[in-house]
């Protein structure tokens, strides 16, 4: 894993971006805190507690290192804004992950959360896990003019700087059969 610091051009603003990036000689330390993540998850359930999400420092880096050789997670975004998790060097492209490990998740966006194109891993495969995920590409309509209540969208609660929550996998993966664009393995 290596950081550093680029120019690049987002959302048509030229500014500085921490990064970092993740490539083939970096999977031996993701699959090692895979495993140790599945240690302590597994631990956690023998307590009868609930299990640990899968962290976001495996889950963004996972979707670094196998889908788009271009991307690298953004650590901080000087002058604009950092609030996406991911950013295709070539094209300033900001990419929102969102990840699960349990079969019913629910998913939260921040209400400063921007994105260009969003992703969800499903890490829980029917529970095997074998750090096999899929990765779905969701559409931005159905994200945000998603109903997550009787009366707001999700772009309408973050417009009152609130934290919306659903499950993404219930109540759009579900209700709009989206199959997953790659199957990828840590």
């Amino acid at each position: 894993m290596k950081e550093d610091v680029l120019d690049i051009v987002i959302n048509g603003v030229k500014t500085k971006a921490m990064l970092l990036f993740i490539d083939e000689t970096d999977r031996p330390i993701l699959r090692k805190m895979y495993d140790n993540w599945k240690v302590l998850n597994v631990g956690m359930k023998s307590l009868s507690s609930r299990g640990v999400n899968i962290p976001e420092g495996i889950s963004e880096s996972a979707f670094c290192l196998e889908f788009n050789k271009n991307c690298a997670r953004a650590i901080k975004v000087f002058n604009g804004s950092g609030s996406f998790d991911a950013l295709d060097t070539k094209t300033g492209v900001r990419i929102q992950v969102k990840a699960c490990s349990v079969k019913n998740e629910l998913t939260s966006f921040g209400p400063k959360s921007v994105w260009d194109e969003l992703y969800f891993l499903d890490f829980y495969r029917e529970g095997n896990y074998d750090g096999t995920f899929d990765v779905y590409k969701i559409p931005n309509e159905l994200i945000y003019n998603h109903k997550v209540n009787a009366n707001q969208t999700l772009k309408e609660q973050q417009a009152q700087n609130r934290r919306p929550r659903f499950s993404i996998k219930k109540e759009i993966i579900a209700k709009n059969n989206l199959k997953p664009i790659k199957t990828c393995k840590i």
